[in-house]
């Protein structure tokens, strides 16, 4: 008899993520509340996805200083990997995280692969009106009350999300 558990059980154990977790510098901490969730949230998430066997980065474990002046942007670098990588996440709640979201945006290629969180209490602001909109283009948007990223259900949410998209890498692709 096969076992078909045991064989998509193998197959997902072998098929691992490259994932781009972007959100709030988790350092310093914040004295807002917003932020200071999403960067706890964002170490739990990471911590979380990388003992599952994916490999985790946040935009500021990649940048390299050391490249030439014309190439010395953190953006342009971030860019770079995004096209590389199988998942985007990012946090959105900071100047960063925002400017992270506006060039995926731009690329119908990254919105495929990329997972907005948004607080659900700014969902009538422009930048979550936009990331909304642009899910058209494949990309998702979750708004997600401060409770909710305070408690796991932020994480619950993205582990899903990393699921489904392992899951089409295993056998879709």
């Amino acid at each position: 008899m096969i076992d078909v558990k045991g064989l998509i059980d193998a197959q997902l154990k072998d098929t691992k993520l490259e994932i781009l977790l972007f959100g709030p510098a988790v350092d310093p901490p914040s004295g807002d509340p917003y932020v200071a969730s999403l960067q706890n949230k964002r170490k739990e998430i990471k911590k979380r996805l990388l003992s599952e066997g994916h490999s985790v980065s946040f935009g500021e474990d990649i940048f390299d200083a050391s490249m030439p002046a014309h190439l010395a942007d953190p953006l342009l670098q971030e860019i770079v990997a995004m096209r590389a990588v199988d998942l985007i996440i990012v946090l959105v709640g900071s100047p960063g995280a925002i400017a992270e979201a506006s060039a995926i945006a731009r690329e119908k290629d990254l919105c495929r692969k990329a997972g907005f969180y948004c607080f659900e209490e700014h969902k009538n602001g422009l930048v979550v009106q936009h990331l909304r909109f642009i899910t058209q283009y494949g990309a998702t948007c979750s708004l997600e009350p401060l409770a909710s990223v305070q408690a796991c259900n932020l994480t619950k949410l993205i582990v899903d999300k990393v699921q489904a998209v392992q899951v089409g890498k295993a056998f879709l692709f």
